[in-house]
């Protein structure tokens, strides 16, 4: 009688996990799928949508006035530990370890994030930020957002093998006053 009882148990809660999921589970054909860095080359999946919606997208002033400056990164090859420093202008693109490309198009001295726009802050490098655009080997899209020098939560872009982390403007050496017109 027990084995009865239990054997009609077992089945209601089968049937009720099978009602479960089908009225509450998705589809998965129809979830989303990311891309991800080393995604199979014959099949590229689509970008996230925070990589698609473009938030916080630097204004041309911000582009135009940071055009030229040279920016400080490093890049960490977690499979050799190798470190690699790179410095690139704001507008050029350089080829990172991955073989893929850096291209900073903008960088902000006191960059602040209000309501989805970016604005400038107040004077000063307070919060040092670049809009930086990372491509695979194949040149489609990894990333592009800003990364913050000096913000803990958003100062590098990881992904399984590399970390790549904004170090922030590199300033020029400090120019020597010349003596002659200093003893004059």
């Amino acid at each position: 009688m027990l084995r009865f009882f239990g054997a009609i148990l077992f089945l209601l809660l089968c049937a009720a996990g099978l009602a479960y999921s089908t009225l509450y589970m998705p589809n998965p054909e129809q979830s989303p799928r990311y891309l991800i860095i080393e995604a199979s080359k014959a099949e590229r999946l689509p970008l996230a949508p925070h990589v698609r919606e473009r938030h916080a997208r630097p204004t041309d002033e911000m582009r135009d006035g940071s055009q030229g400056r040279h920016l400080r990164f490093r890049v960490l090859d977690k499979r050799t530990l190798r470190v690699h420093a790179l410095t690139v202008r704001v507008g050029e693109s350089v080829t990172g370890p991955w073989g893929g490309e850096i291209k900073p198009t903008a960088f902000v001295s006191d960059l602040q994030i209000r309501s989805g726009d970016a604005v400038h802050g107040p004077d000063g490098l307070v919060n040092p930020a670049v809009w930086l655009e990372l491509t695979d080997a194949e040149r489609k899209p990894l990333h592009e957002g800003w990364l913050f020098a000096r913000d803990n939560a958003q100062t590098a872009w990881d992904n399984h093998r590399f970390d790549l982390t904004f170090l922030g403007l590199e300033l020029p050496p400090p120019v020597e006053a010349d003596k002659d017109a200093a003893e004059s």
